[in-house]
């Protein structure tokens, strides 16, 4: 649980870094969608948006992908028990 948290924290500050330099979609899109001028704030809002977005979509597939890996390890115990009591 706490290491997806930190998977999360982690892209959310990179993406967030790397979205103030370079604009990257869906941050860039914010402003078209909601029709907010542009502004001296407008990298700030597409970092944070991209930030959240990229680290929300990382940290699915990181947790999916345990949760996977933690299953099949799981029945392979099972296994493993059920032939040594045989």
């Amino acid at each position: 649980m706490v290491i997806g948290a930190v998977i999360f924290v982690v892209f959310f500050v990179l993406f967030t870094v790397v979205s103030l330099v370079v604009n990257l979609p869906p941050g860039m899109w914010v402003h078209d969608w909601f029709d907010i001028p542009a502004s001296d704030y407008s990298s700030l809002i597409n970092g944070v948006v991209n930030g959240v977005v990229y680290g929300v979509i990382i940290w699915l597939v990181f947790s999916l992908a345990k949760m996977v890996y933690d299953r099949r390890k799981g029945k392979k115990q099972v296994v493993i028990e059920a032939e040594v009591k045989k």
